[in-house]
């Protein structure tokens, strides 16, 4: 185990940092400027959480985990990626519509528009009266045959959740837009971030005992002792007790681990042909479809002919059981139903994410169940001057984004040092 600066043996140091995604990097890098002697240890044998770019499936960047910096105005990322050499391209806001083969156009377009703004005000008003609802609850009629559609896109396209599974409140105080992408991936900008920062991986924490005067940080390779720690792992994996506290946690910040539960959302890669689809790079699609089955699509990643078609809530749940095969063909089949059988007549490679099933993480991102927005803030208290928990569950309104939790990893460690 390597220590960061500042004095104190690997087995000795000021702060433990548990994780090292985006929240537990930003805590490090926080530490490291303040000269303080810290420890960061990722069970995994790789750095960056839930963002991380691969680049040998494809033979080119992709995001496996997070893709697309949400509120981007409201992060230091932009900044971080010139000052690094990295390139930064605009997302855009607006969805290409298919309804089967035909694209949409005029009033088509603006009857989806219609009906999105009818729900999306809807949950909004609720939300901003404090009136902690399902996203389901106030739902309009009226919406036709664009329901499901819309409902799909605010809510597992956006939250990861089905609507009946979402927070007026939580919804109501997120930020989403404008957005963008890192040309050479979101989990590459993250990489270079932490470079320097000395992080032990493949070194799981199992128990935090706070019973004496320090903190006994137990790990499979030993003991650390440390005067204080902030803890960055995943709501449902902390729940499910990867790793123990001991005295336990507070009960209303155990129960807010449940309230802020992770939801489903998986990438389904397929190589298709060059120009397959006739659209442009990075380019949206919404497909107009009836019930819950159905995908959104981000089409020539980068240019290229790879798509990336986005399976969330309960259905994404749904085709994970279903396995990776079963999912590809899903994926295809849409694809074909919008752009033809000869868009798919040829596919290369193909390659499906598995965020439920990786055991410290256990899903995709958090989204507060109905009833249970407050759960943020009594997750974001301090459990006391010794030990804070960190991470995109734990922001107010960048929750679900790597930015929400790069925040709260460098408001977790600001505390920490005023603390010590």
């Amino acid at each position: 185990m390597a220590a960061g600066s500042g004095s104190g043996s690997a087995a000795e140091v000021d702060v433990v940092v548990v994780g090292a995604g985006a929240a537990g990097i930003a805590a490090a890098r926080t530490l490291l400027a303040a000269g303080r002697s810290f420890l960061v240890l990722e069970a995994r044998d790789r750095i960056g959480g839930r963002c991380v770019t691969d680049t040998g499936l494809f033979g080119r960047p992709i995001d496996l985990g997070a893709h697309w910096i949400h509120a981007v105005d409201a992060t230091p990322f932009a900044g971080h990626a010139a000052e690094l050499g990295l390139g930064l391209i605009e997302a855009r806001q607006d969805f290409t519509l298919y309804d089967g083969r035909r694209r949409l156009s005029g009033p088509d377009v603006d009857a989806f528009g219609d009906a999105w703004e009818a729900f999306e005000q809807a949950i909004l008003a609720a939300g901003r009266a404090q009136r902690d609802l399902s996203a389901a609850e106030v739902m309009p009629t009226g919406l036709g045959d664009w329901a499901d559609t819309v409902a799909f896109a605010l809510g597992p396209f956006g939250c990861a959740k089905d609507i009946e599974h979402i927070s007026t409140v939580d919804f109501a105080a997120a930020v989403e837009y404008p957005q963008a992408f890192v040309t050479e991936g979101y989990g590459t900008l993250i990489a270079r971030l932490a470079e320097g920062i000395p992080v032990g991986t493949g070194i799981p924490v199992t128990r935090i005992v706070r019973s004496g005067p320090r903190l006994a940080v137990e790990t499979p390779r030993g003991t650390v002792s440390a005067r204080a720690a902030i803890v960055t792992v995943s709501t449902d994996a902390l729940a499910a007790g990867a790793v123990r506290f001991d005295p336990p946690l507070p009960a209303d910040q155990e129960d807010a681990l449940t309230g802020l539960s992770l939801g489903d959302y998986e990438h389904i890669f397929v190589e298709l042909p060059q120009g397959a689809l006739g659209l442009g790079p990075d380019e949206p699609v919404l497909l107009k479809r009836q019930g819950r089955r159905t995908l959104g699509l981000l089409a020539n990643l980068g240019g290229s002919g790879l798509v990336m078609a986005d399976a969330a809530g309960s259905f994404a749940a749904d085709l994970a059981r279903a396995g990776d095969r079963a999912a590809v063909a899903f994926a295809l089949e849409l694809v074909a139903q919008s752009f033809g059988a000869d868009a798919v007549r040829r596919p290369g490679r193909s390659h499906v994410t598995r965020w439920r099933a990786d055991p410290w993480i256990r899903g995709a991102f958090s989204c507060a169940e109905p009833g249970r927005a407050r759960d943020r803030a009594i997750l974001r208290r301090p459990v006391d001057e010794r030990l804070r928990l960190a991470g995109e569950a734990t922001h107010p309104s960048l929750w679900g984004s790597v930015g929400g939790a790069w925040a709260e990893g460098i408001r977790a460690a600001t505390e920490t040092l005023a603390a010590l």
